[in-house]
């Protein structure tokens, strides 16, 4: 499996929100919750700024398939560059 639960992820493509329809830019980072076998995919959880929300944060739970994102190696990456 290419990632295990609660790694940081980077999203490489747009993708849909499962439950909502917001569509989730590329390049944005969030944290595995779920992970399944057969098929091979992720349940991540990602928060996107709205400002119609308290504490201007939408969170959204979206399946990944594993070409859909990279790992983020939290250790050398800056705070600021995780949270967006």
């Amino acid at each position: 499996m290419k990632a295990k639960l609660y790694d940081k992820i980077k999203t490489l493509v747009k993708v849909q929100a499962d439950f909502s329809a917001r569509v989730i830019p590329e390049n944005t980072v969030g944290t595995v919750v779920e992970c399944y076998e057969n098929p091979e995919g992720y349940a991540v959880d990602i928060a996107l700024s709205n400002q119609a929300f308290v504490g201007d944060l939408e969170y959204l739970n979206v399946i990944l398939s594993p070409n859909q994102f990279v790992l983020v190696d939290t250790a050398t990456q800056p705070v600021n560059a995780i949270i967006q």
